[in-house]
């Protein structure tokens, strides 16, 4: 009997028309590196007295069905647009062909959502959940590795079948960005000395639980939206430390970068410096670890703005 194994295991997904509800069609085969999206269903206790003629407990019980996970994806030219999509809403797309930019912008309203199916062909068995939002975004830059984003999602059902809903999966080309391709800059100018960053963004999800004869969740809402994260870089000058000391903002971008028509950029229009110690921990050198938070910006109308530039056209990402 073949057993289920990760290199074997596909990932589809496919935006919804309505809400939890999975689509026909065609859908897209997605480049992934972890993902542990899907359904449980937690027992409870029944602590009933006066059920049997001992203190043994009388049978427990099934609460309501949670679907959320995680889903670790390469940071891409073209995949990584679907999962800003989710994440943020359908971009504003300029260009023509073969070089469009995509500007995907933080605070939207209102969210899509997927459909999303985790495959093991071996089995075989396919995990569909509906009803899939995202909720957080965490990436972080150093100077070499490969470039990943982990996704937090949020979906309404999931069931399982022995056959795939994802018809004929079709796959966009794969280029992938790398962290020696990375970059910071603050107010527009390259930041120094900085040995790593990492970005976290949130829609601040909310399940809302309802009383439903199928035990599933509503849905999921979005709170307020944040961006956070933390940059360290060596202590070779005071722009990050006299930028904190006067809670002065900056705009912050952080982008990796194939060529001109090739990039993907995250730019934090008003972003806040906590206070840093700047340690000397022994003969090495001294480095001093900022976090920050990022603001809405009355200028640019938004908090974050993400802009993928490459050769998709704008209905891709619709």
């Amino acid at each position: 009997m073949p057993r289920a194994i990760g290199a074997n295991c596909r990932l589809l997904m496919i935006p919804e028309a309505t809400y939890g509800t999975a689509p026909s069609g065609d859908w897209m085969r997605m480049p992934f590196l972890s993902c542990d999206l899907g359904a449980e269903q937690p027992l409870l206790d029944a602590d009933v007295i006066g059920v049997g003629s001992s203190r043994d407990p009388a049978a427990p019980f099934l609460d309501t069905v949670t679907v959320q996970g995680q889903a670790v994806v390469p940071v891409d030219l073209i995949n990584i647009g679907h999962w800003l999509r989710l994440l943020l809403g359908p971009p504003t797309s300029t260009g023509t062909s073969p070089n469009f930019i995509h500007s995907f912008g933080s605070g939207a309203a209102a969210l899509p959502s997927n459909s999303i199916e985790i495959g093991y062909p071996d089995v075989p068995n396919y995990d569909l959940c509906t009803g899939v939002r995202a909720d957080t975004l965490e990436i972080d830059f150093s100077p070499s590795g490969p470039a990943t984003a982990t996704f937090g999602l949020m979906g309404q059902g999931s069931t399982r079948g022995g056959t795939s809903a994802g018809g004929t999966p079709t796959s966009a080309a794969y280029t992938a960005f790398h962290k020696a391709q990375g970059a910071i800059s603050r107010n527009g100018a390259a930041l120094a000395q900085v040995t790593g960053a990492r970005l976290t963004y949130a829609n601040g999800m909310e399940m809302v639980r309802t009383i439903r004869a199928d035990r599933k969740v509503e849905g999921v809402d979005p709170g307020i939206a944040r961006a956070t994260g933390q940059i360290t870089a060596r202590f070779a000058d005071t722009t990050l430390l006299t930028q904190a000391q006067n809670n002065e903002p900056a705009e912050f971008a952080f982008a990796y970068m194939i060529d001109a028509n090739r990039s993907l950029t995250f730019t934090l229009h008003e972003v806040y410096l906590a206070l840093a110690k700047t340690p000397v921990e022994g003969p090495a050198g001294v480095e001093a670890s900022f976090e920050f938070r990022a603001a809405f910006n009355a200028t640019a109308t938004r908090m974050m703005t993400a802009v993928l530039k490459n050769q998709q056209q704008a209905s891709d990402y619709t």
